[in-house]
């Protein structure tokens, strides 16, 4: 009797562990998405103002110079693109860590990149680079 119970025990507690991790890892990434999601807004936004200032300045001169403002509005870009790969990446770890937690983690390798990316399983170029994988 006292086995049946340790088992049903030890069973409802991993399922609670599992529920818990389920759902802080639901939290996080939608803390993730949400910030992704802003970063790609503000990105949006840059990239439209950098076109009206480049139609601006060609509609003026009849050329478009990479002045100081379009040097730095590409930076901004830049900068935002970074971010949003970093976020990405954080994502993908919290995933990972979600699915060896609650026991769901594959034992299939995905493919890893000279540039770091990590890709789907059976790709034959990385989705960041375009390399051969």
């Amino acid at each position: 009797m006292a086995g049946i119970l340790n088992k049903l025990t030890d069973g409802v507690n991993k399922g609670i562990a599992t529920v818990g991790a389920s759902s802080k890892a639901f939290v996080e990434k939608t803390r993730v998405n949400t910030a992704i999601s802003n970063l790609e807004g503000e990105r949006k936004n840059l990239t439209e103002l950098l076109g009206i200032r480049v139609h601006d300045m060609y509609k003026q001169s009849g050329e478009v110079v990479a002045d100081e403002g379009i040097v730095n509005f590409i930076g901004e870009i830049d900068k935002r693109t970074m971010q949003i790969d970093e976020f990405r990446e954080k994502l993908r770890q919290i995933e990972e860590e979600a699915q060896v937690v609650t026991g769901l983690s594959s034992s299939k390798t995905t493919p890893v990149c000279q540039c770091g990316n990590n890709n789907v399983d059976g790709a034959k170029f990385c989705a960041k680079c375009g390399s051969a994988l």
